[in-house]
């Protein structure tokens, strides 16, 4: 009698009617409550089969006892109650509850679940992989030893010839058809690593007119400057095109970079480098390096008057007296944009911020910056014959030192620890060295990041009166 009740009880909720009080003592919950009256109806229908026909009617499969509506995504209690009874037992409003409005939007279509690629064949190249070097590339040759470069040179990939050095040569054949990261055997037995240069690479290794401002520098007047793209900057100096290909990355397609240089000779390098980057990118890439830089070679004090109806976003400033153009940049610099000046000596800052001064500029100096980089040595710690060294503890004297010196190198040849390779041996198990590099990159520059403000309108006679 109690399923009875529960089911009659189910019923009367969903069609709008409380249940008796009695009813709600015999609600059974979840699947015990589902598999209870799925066994009730199988029984009942089994029994008026054999009355009826005389044959026992095959016995479906019980799908509820699982999930009965066959879907993966998780319903509501009304939408469970509801499938453990008759449709005819339920109310037009909770049939309006149930059934979804067409109107909104299916979550599984809208956000359908990602589909894994399957994985490439062994023998294919995937896309992963890269292009593989072919003549006309850039490539960097570099050959390390006991941590240190002894061997650097970036150089232009011939079909015919031979990569020269003290260390051995490599014929262009053997490079031809190699991916980017490959090493390679000279003709000394030395190991190369072969690679593409990346642009703060290219741009160290390029060819030189005037001192390049160093990729340290530029990642920190890049993050001064904000820049995103479709912006339009303004480059006064560009050197040996160092900053312009950094200028000519951020802004993108949409953006432009209009680069003044005053020297012809500077401004043939900075074009030049631009262009054999430009066609380097082309070759290793899909996509083309954007078009978006414009070299003039005029005084930018006599081209700023055609600029009038060109506003820019930021400027950056590589030159001896800055202070001298600020006045005739500030007219086409937005309002909040930022300028940052590259200088070499403090001296330089110091005429700068006098300049604006008294100039009466409205430019405020949020910051002065020098940018310091250190390079380390982090690497396992070996002897001189390749074997691992040990690590010893402390002693008295030096003489004692001196004296078990001997007496541990033959004994870490014979211990058990010292005897695997360096590869095999466990984590943790292998003593490291971590110290900075003997040489270090000096000053380089110092940034000055100047920013256009409006000032505040001057009080009127009557305002200051009062």
């Amino acid at each position: 009698m109690a399923p009875a009740l529960c089911a009659r009880g189910v019923m009367l909720w969903l069609s709008g009617k409380l249940p008796p009080a009695g009813c709600a003592g015999s609600l059974l919950s979840g699947r015990r409550h589902r598999l209870h009256v799925y066994c009730c109806a199988h029984r009942s229908d089994s029994q008026q089969g054999r009355g009826q026909g005389g044959e026992e009617p095959a016995a479906p499969v019980p799908t509820s006892l699982a999930r009965p509506w066959g879907s993966r995504r998780s319903l509501s209690p009304l939408h469970r109650v509801s499938h453990m009874i008759s449709p005819e037992f339920i109310s037009q409003e909770i049939n309006d509850l149930l059934t979804p409005d067409p109107g909104l939007p299916d979550p599984q279509k809208e956000h359908p679940r990602p589909s894994h690629p399957p994985p490439p064949d062994d023998g294919a190249l995937s896309p992963t992989q890269g292009t593989p070097f072919m003549p006309g590339d850039l490539v960097v040759a570099e050959f390390k030893r006991k941590h240190y470069s002894m061997f650097k040179k970036m150089f232009v990939l011939k079909s015919s010839g031979k990569l020269l050095s003290n260390w051995g040569a490599i014929s262009s054949l053997d490079i031809v058809g190699k991916l980017p990261g490959q090493k390679l055997q000279t003709s000394t037995g030395f190991h190369f690593l072969l690679k593409r240069p990346s642009l703060d690479e290219y741009v160290t290794f390029m060819k030189r007119g005037p001192t390049i401002s160093y990729p340290k520098d530029i990642a920190a007047m890049l993050m001064m400057m904000d820049l995103s793209p479709g912006d339009v900057v303004l480059e006064a100096g560009s050197g040996s095109g160092a900053l312009s290909l950094f200028l000519s990355r951020a802004v993108g397609s949409e953006g432009c970079v209009h680069s003044f240089e005053v020297r012809p000779d500077h401004h043939a390098i900075a074009k030049n480098n631009f262009l054999k980057w430009k066609d380097c990118w082309q070759m290793r890439c899909a996509r083309p390096w954007p078009d978006n830089v414009r070299f003039i070679n005029r005084n930018i004090q006599d081209v700023l008057p055609d600029y009038k109806s060109v506003a820019f976003d930021a400027a950056a400033l590589d030159m001896l007296n800055p202070q001298v153009i600020l006045p005739a940049i500030i007219r086409n610099l937005k309002q909040g944009a930022v300028c940052v000046v590259y200088i070499t000596n403090i001296t330089q800052v110091i005429d700068l911020l006098e300049g604006i001064r008294c100039g009466e500029l409205p430019l405020i100096c949020e910051k002065v910056v020098e940018v310091a980089a250190k390079d380390w040595i982090v690497a396992p710690s070996l002897r001189k014959d390749g074997s691992i060294s040990k690590r010893m503890g402390p002693s008295d004297t030096l003489e004692e030192t001196d004296e078990e010196d001997d007496d541990n190198n033959n004994e870490s040849q014979t211990d058990e620890d010292l005897e695997l390779p360096v590869n095999n041996r466990p984590f943790g198990q292998m003593p490291y060295i971590a110290r900075p590099m003997p040489w270090q990159t000096g000053h380089t520059a110092f940034l000055v990041q100047l920013r256009k403000f409006k000032p505040a309108p001057k009080p009127t006679e009557a305002e200051a009166q009062s």
